[in-house]
């Protein structure tokens, strides 16, 4: 998440915020400080489900289990709480894999926020003469700035009503320079504009016209003025004030018919712009009294210059239209509205509490019917012009009650009507009407409107109810309006960052309201129960605009952060966040990373870096990252703390996510060491650290050590082309033996068996002798970790591996040994890979070959890899037939790889945490969800009902042609009516077995010569996934495999490296629900357990048998009894329990062949198993011999499955016939024959399953029929 922090300039809003923070102790401000405020005056996851349903999710959609839910930040009001969760969520992570554009960040910052530094006042009254062409009523209004101008002589009346204006706009502008000139000639308007002009330099320049003592401006686009003897009316041209006015400025017209002046001033800068290439006319306001062919008003009861009344005293002439027009409000005169107790700039105060309200309506009247770009122009650009156009808003309400139409340019939309006028009547109402009490009894208690805390109420429905699709809430400003009172302030915040958390959508909309600077003041605020909120509201505003490092480092706010990040007993989700927002501070930024070093924040963070929460680890290491990325400071300093060290203390991590962090901060680490010795020597002692990581199984950790392995081999060149090109000749000397032996085996007569082809190998490895003294140093470990990264079975890990293969080949190439490079080795990465990774858990597997043998193992070349295919090298463009053309002689290759890994991650605070679509009872998916639980358990219900029926699966409900060479594996959903089958190659198809209907047909992707050994259905009640597994020791897990053209890889890894795909039983799986574990076994001696939530291999158990395992089972309640079947036909009983050193519980050893299938059934002590030779036998754990043995008069057994739920199980043979017996041995049915008046052979049996809940048995032939058999006796 990012951090964003907005300047100053950014907001311009209605004044300096000086008198915001005018005394914390009188409990209304923030601190004492300068910002811009709006104020004009005022400086996891599903339980498990018993027996077999719902249990914990994997796959990458879910919370990780146990320590990797992070708390919860709770604040809560007297009216309201604030549930925010920072939940580490695993989430998607196809962003990491194709990296979404970043959110689009509103234009809420202003290029530059501008001043009124400069303010003409022209006033053409001629008190005593009335213009010829305005015939006055009687009586008229008279009044001007609100004196009587014939109450004294006109000299000193227009001298007095000239001071007055002044005054008026002074409370508003208070620095700006005022000239007046009154009654003028046109050198006085002249000489005054362009003094003021040439003083105000780039800033803007006000213009006021009063000319109610002057005829109405002409049709040739002019102003009246008067002459030297005041006894001619003298014309000015518009043109020429234009010209002296100059840009940018803004003008008041205060006279009849002021339309008139806009539209002629509008033509007259049209022709100026088109004139002049400069287009020296290019930012002008407008504020007109009344439109092209209207007079002023004339109403005894208002001012006659009501438009400058509403431009300057809004809040007088409110009140006193409102007791004008109000039907309920008596005996409230102007006298009275003139003493309205208080200050302006008081909150506390009646009038100050008016003025706040009024602001905070106009202001919200302005943001919900304005468009963004023009409210941020004229309501946070610059303040006086921010506070005329709030009060423009209340001219246009009064002045339409007079039948004028004020104008504006830009046009405004009409306001006149807007219902947040009705709060503010409302407010005005409830003033006034304790007035005549507070004017009597000064020591009257005064009862504060409920205003705000209505508003809030609103915004707190809003927010119950609303969404991006729905309007705006218009309670937005004045949100942040509330931020200014302390009464409630931690009401607004905690409502703010509800809104925040929506979505990026809702962070744009709080940014161009005004945001940055209330937040960014509050960070000097000591109070401790704004904390939670503030550190939320500052995440969730970096996530989205990362603009604001200098802003936030300048006013020293990172400490806020770091304070909060060095307290252990704050919560650690704040913590988190804090994390987040530092690195957000120092990411790509100097000021930033050179504050927090100075900090000390890596010793803070490196003091935090073992805590038990997860999401804070995660962020400790990305923090750590951006401190010393590109940093040369940050390293040394983190050399002197040892955080290279430290953090290495994550690699093995249990959550994924912190060993990737950890992982990218050794990343940036490395680099930039030069000549120097010391951390030349840090970088490859970290290089002999990281093979650890090859094995990982999540494939986010093992890209980022695949971009890690980049800048090493980019920092060490050299050193890794000698290494593979000393790699790649030993290669070629070992194919060149390898032919020789094969023309030796020619000429010998010796029997060849299954395994000959590898004892040939074995032999010529032997001769092979071992790797070369360059080979075996620290660079041949680093070359030799990109070679096993090259062939990983996730694309995006190997495609940045195969690119740094791929570059470092091209520039041997360069160097002349092309020749070399020409002949590409078959056993290239074979011959080195597993070298890295085949020993995951320190525990050696016992029928693992010697170091040197074990680097013999993987089959594939350069060519295999698919290095010259084009997309894996990115900075080389595909040639004729996909292949890569060959970089010109003088055009050498680059490798450029990045990591998405910390956009990914910060895209976490982007995302809305108070709730997701899985706990929001009204969303689609969380209905889905709870009709996925029901089905399972009212079908787990059904199942134990119907065990004492007979089932004797006599019914043939559906024959698929699978149309491949056999089906070899089969899988029931459990819940809907679908059936996946695998062929004896990579070919996964799904159908609908109820219609016959082929749903969907894919590849798994596992290598030539390679096949799927085992499937399983995981999630069944939640995001379902299809894990398959490959005899090459690799695991994949798709989502959407029912979608045509849809299937997602979501990961792959190397379950077992050591096994190799050769005849046999291949990797054999066991999946447990209820704990997220997965049992991994096959010809490697040992049975390994994974843990699918934390991505990591957590166990190894050695089999203590010197064959392969055939089948696995666990225990589906507790979990911990896992039973194996081996070739020897030994069934081994494990407890995953006890420690690695210990072997098998129990070793049945009656079974004389090949254990075929195994399973633990729904009586948890019982286990059946069936052999080669058809012999099923029954076993209770608590006994060392079998208490039953079923003779199924199958001699050639080549499928066994029993059901998990009813007393049933099925035999299936080479010699086309289907054996179904129930527990106590008797025959329920032999199938041979497809049913039909032609009723075909079945062919010969490869594959048995059961469905899990209901009586159905799916049968897989070796002719690529797949059956499916139901029993006459329904559910």
């Amino acid at each position: 998440m990012e951090k964003k922090t907005m300047s100053k300039r950014g907001l311009g809003l209605a004044q300096p915020l000086s008198s915001l923070l005018e005394q914390e102790a009188a409990g209304d401000t923030i601190s004492n400080s300068v910002a811009y405020l709006a104020s004009p005056t005022e400086a996891r996851s599903g339980s498990g489900v018993s027996e077999g349903g719902g249990g914990s999710r994997v796959g990458g959609d879910t919370s990780p289990r146990g320590e990797q839910n992070s708390s919860t930040l709770s604040t809560t009001t007297s009216t309201s709480t604030l549930m925010v969760s920072t939940n580490g969520t695993r989430g998607e992570r196809a962003g990491l894999w194709n990296p979404e554009p970043p959110q689009k960040v509103a234009k809420w910052r202003m290029k530059q926020r501008m001043k009124t530094v400069s303010v003409a006042l022209v006033m053409c009254l001629n008190i005593g003469v009335d213009p010829p062409d305005v015939i006055k009523t009687s009586p008229c209004a008279r009044h001007e700035c609100w004196i009587d101008p014939l109450a004294t002589a006109p000299p000193k009346a227009l001298d007095a009503i000239g001071k007055a204006l002044q005054q008026q706009y002074e409370r508003w502008q208070s620095r700006a320079k005022y000239k007046q000139s009154l009654d003028p000639t046109v050198d006085d308007v002249k000489k005054l504009c362009t003094g003021l002009r040439r003083n105000a330099k780039e800033e803007r320049v006000l213009f006021h016209y009063n000319g109610h003592g002057v005829p109405r401006p002409t049709t040739n686009g002019e102003l009246w003025v008067f002459n030297k003897n005041y006894t001619q009316y003298i014309p000015l041209s518009i043109y020429e004030l234009q010209t002296w006015m100059g840009s940018p400025s803004i003008y008041v017209f205060d006279c009849s018919s002021a339309g008139l002046i806009v539209s002629w001033f509008l033509k007259f800068a049209e022709q100026r712009e088109k004139e002049s290439e400069s287009a020296a006319i290019k930012d002008y306001i407008m504020l007109a009294a009344c439109a092209a062919d209207e007079l002023l008003p004339m109403n005894p009861d208002l001012p006659a210059d009501v438009f400058t009344a509403c431009l300057t005293t809004p809040i007088k002439i409110a009140l006193q239209w409102f007791c004008q027009h109000s039907v309920v409000v008596k005996g409230v005169t102007p006298d009275m509205i003139d003493k309205l107790p208080g200050r302006m700039n008081d909150r506390k105060t009646p009038l100050g509490e008016l003025n706040w309200i009024f602001t905070a309506v106009t202001d919200t009247i302005a943001w919900n019917v304005l468009p963004r770009e023009l409210f941020q122009k004229l309501f946070r650009q610059d303040l006086l012009v921010a506070s005329l156009f709030r009060n423009f808003l209340l001219a246009e309400r009064i002045m339409r009650s007079a039948n004028c139409t004020p104008v504006s340019f830009p046009a405004l939309p009409p306001t006149y009507q807007h219902p947040m006028w009705q709060a503010w009547d409302l407010a005005a109402d409830l003033c006034l009407a304790q007035l005549s009490t507070l004017l009597s009894d000064p020591a009257a208690e005064y009862q504060h409107s409920p205003f705000f805390t209505e508003q809030l109420t609103a915004f707190e429905v809003w927010l119950e109810f609303g969404s991006e699709s729905k309007r705006p809430p218009e309670q937005l400003p004045i949100v942040l309006q509330v931020l200014l009172s302390q009464a409630h302030r931690l009401r607004a915040l905690v409502l703010l960052g509800k809104f925040l958390d929506l979505g990026p959508w809702a962070v744009n909309l709080a940014l161009s309201v005004g945001i940055f600077p209330y937040v960014l003041k509050l960070l000097q605020s000591p109070a401790v129960e704004l904390r939670p909120t503030l550190v939320f509201i500052w995440a969730k505003i970096l996530a989205l605009d990362k603009s604001c490092q200098l802003d936030l480092v300048k006013d020293n706010g990172h400490s806020y952060f770091i304070n909060i990040l060095a307290n252990n007993s704050i919560p650690a989700d704040q913590r988190t966040m804090s994390a987040f927002v530092l690195a957000a501070v120092a990411d790509d930024c100097k000021p930033g990373q050179s504050a927090c070093l100075n900090s000390k924040l890596i010793n803070i963070c490196l003091a935090s870096i073992t805590d038990p929460h997860p999401l804070l680890r995660q962020w400790i290491s990305l923090c750590l990252a951006k401190l010393w990325e590109n940093c040369d400071e940050g390293k040394w300093t983190a050399i002197k703390e040892l955080a290279h060290q430290r953090i290495c203390v994550l690699l093995t991590d249990p959550v994924s996510e912190v060993r990737a962090a950890a992982v990218y901060a050794l990343g940036t680490f490395m680099g930039g060491a030069g000549d120097n010795e010391q951390r030349k020597s840090i970088e490859l002692n970290l290089a002999v650290t990281l093979p650890v990581v090859t094995a990982d199984g999540s494939p986010v950790v093992r890209r980022e050590l695949a971009i890690a392995l980049a800048k090493l081999v980019r920092n060490y060149e050299e050193n890794c082309k000698e290494v593979a090109l000393e790699m790649i000749r030993e290669e070629i000397r070992l194919n060149e033996l390898r032919v020789s032996g094969a023309k030796r085996a020619s000429k010998s007569v010796r029997a060849r068996t299954i395994g000959s082809a590898k004892g040939l190998e074995d032999e010529d490895d032997d001769e092979a002798g071992p790797p070369s003294a360059v080979v075996s140093t620290v660079y041949g470990c680093l070359w030799k970790m990109v070679l096993s990264l090259a062939q990983d079975p996730f694309p995006a890990v190997a495609t940045v591996a195969q690119a740094i293969v791929y570059y470092i080949h091209r520039q041997l190439q360069i160097d002349g040994h092309d020749k070399t490079m020409r002949s590409p080795s078959v056993g290239l990465l074979r011959r080195y890979a597993p070298s890295a990774s085949s020993n995951i858990l320190g525990i050696a597997s016992p029928r693992a070959r010697t170091a040197r043998e074990a680097t013999l193992r993987r089959t594939a070349s350069v060519d295999e890899m698919g290095l010259n295919q084009s997309g894996n090298n990115p900075t080389i463009p595909p040639g004729p037939e996909g292949q890569q053309q060959a970089p010109a002689d003088s055009t050498l290759p680059t490798l450029e790889v990045h990591s998405e890994f910390y956009n990914w991650a910060w895209s976490h605070f982007s995302r809305p945490s108070a709730g997701s679509e899985e706990t929001d009872v009204t969303h689609p998916s969380y209905t889905q969800r709870v009709w996925k639980h029901e089905k399972n358990k009212n079908l787990m219900s059904l199942a134990k009902k119907n065990r004492n029926k007979r089932h004797k699966l006599d019914e043939q409900i559906a024959i698929l042609d699978n149309e491949s060479e056999m089906a070899s594996l089969l899988a029931f959903h459990p819940l809907e009516n679908l059936l996946v089958v695998t062929d004896n190659k990579d070919g996964v198809c799904v159908w609908n077995w109820l219609d016959s209907r082929k749903v969907n047909i894919f590849k798994n992707g596992n290598p030539p010569g390679t096949r799927i050994s085992s499937i399983a259905l995981i999630n069944p009640c939640d995001h379902i996934r299809l894990l398959t597994a490959a005899d090459n020791g690799v695991i994949r897990l798709w989502k959407d495999y029912t979608e045509e053209d849809a299937p997602e890889l979501i990961t792959a890894w190397k379950a077992l490296p050591d096994l190799t795909p050769r005849p046999g039983p291949g990797m054999i799986t066991n999946w447990q629900q209820q704990h997220g574990l997965l049992m991994t076994s096959g010809d490697v001696g040992i049975v390994r357990v994974w843990d699918m939530e934390r991505e990591l291999a957590i166990q190894d158990i050695i089999t203590g048998s010197d064959s392969c395992v055939t089948s696995l089972a666990s225990q589906a309640g507790k979990g911990h009894l896992l039973v194996a079947g081996c070739g020897d036909g030994s069934v081994r009983l494990f407890d995953i329990r006890t420690p690695p050193k210990y072997t098998s519980v129990i070793t049945y050893s009656e079974h004389k062949k090949w254990v075929v299938g195994i399973a633990m059934t729904y009586l948890d002590c019982q286990i059946i198993s069936g052999s080669l030779n058809g012999e099923v036998k029954f076993w209770d754990v608590r006994k060392t011999i079998s208490y039953k043995t079923l003779n199924s008069r199958i001699t050639d057994t080549t499928a066994f499955s029993v059901h998990p739920f009813l007393p049933i199980l099925a035999v299936g043979s080479q010699q086309q016939k289907i054996q179904v017996v129930d527990f106590d041995g008797h025959d329920l049915n032999q199938i041979r024959h497809h049913e039909g008046f032609l009723g075909q052979r079945i062919g010969p049996i490869s594959c048995l399953s059961f469905h899990p809940y209901r009586s159905l048995l799916a049968a897989g032939a070796t002719d690529s029929i797949v059956s499916v058999y139901t029993s006459s006796v329904k559910d």
